[in-house]
């Protein structure tokens, strides 16, 4: 998901903000639509053939450990065919303040055959700061980051903002992601309403590119874009995402939504 151009003009100073910061156009602060508890599932293919893993999300669980917050968690991985070219699971877990719905950490484990990450991020007034931990072959390895941005979203609170704006057909939105290990500067198009799947959808494409610990764009030769299906109604969840992996392209689709 990669878009937008970095434009810095020669001789600004080093404490000068980049230039990509004037063209976030999303509410800074406020609450966002909420959401009743509920669990989506998800099958990925590629190119919309076979089955290459599953994956969940569920929004608003009741753990007694953390009252004081909405939590999000996702879980899954690849499965069949490509769980043997490419064993991968993972979990994330978000903590989202429950008033504005915007994050405030977010934790994780992704492992790939004998690799495990460990993910530990913490969303505050001056941004977001936090660890990727790698063990592989008894050899651990930690990066540490910061993204200097106090109005950033997480994964899921990126998709609750979405969600929660007037999405008019042909509105640009542009804003800043911090999903998973790295910041981006999303940019996202409302192309229209259509039946997708047989269900009243909002198309969205979507692109994006990363953000370095300079706060400068990543220049790529290839940027990545993905479209989302978002269902037309009070729910506004994703029915369908296409997009290009390295290995192809990549379709995921909603198997069940259930309303807890």
């Amino acid at each position: 998901m990669k878009t937008l151009i970095l434009s810095l003009v020669l001789g600004l100073s080093a404490t000068a903000e980049p230039a990509w910061l004037d063209d976030i156009n999303i509410p800074k602060k406020g609450p966002l639509r909420q959401i009743s508890p509920t669990k989506l599932e998800y099958v990925i293919s590629f190119n919309g053939k076979g089955k290459g893993g599953t994956f969940s999300i569920l929004f608003g669980e009741k753990e007694p450990r953390y009252p004081d917050h909405f939590l999000v968690r996702a879980h899954g991985g690849s499965s069949g065919w490509a769980k043997t070219l490419f064993p991968y699971q993972f979990h994330y877990l978000s903590f989202l303040n429950p008033k504005t719905l915007r994050p405030t950490k977010f934790v994780g484990t992704e492992k790939e055959g004998s690799k495990v990450t460990a993910l530990n991020y913490r969303f505050d007034s001056k941004g977001v700061s936090g660890t990727k931990k790698t063990t592989e072959d008894d050899e651990t390895q930690t990066e540490s980051s910061k993204f200097s941005y106090p109005y950033s979203l997480g994964l899921f609170s990126g998709l609750l903002q979405i969600r929660s704006l007037p999405l008019k057909n042909n509105d640009e939105l542009v804003m800043a992601l911090h999903p998973v290990t790295s910041s981006y500067l999303t940019k996202i198009k409302i192309v229209g309403r259509e039946v997708h799947l047989g269900r009243k959808c909002i198309k969205l494409s979507i692109g994006a590119e990363k953000i370095e610990a300079d706060m400068s764009l990543k220049q790529e030769d290839d940027p990545k874009t993905a479209s989302i299906w978002l269902s037309d109604d009070d729910w506004r969840i994703p029915i369908e995402m296409r997009g290009e992996m390295p290995i192809g392209p990549v379709r995921v689709f909603l198997t069940k939504h259930e309303n807890l």
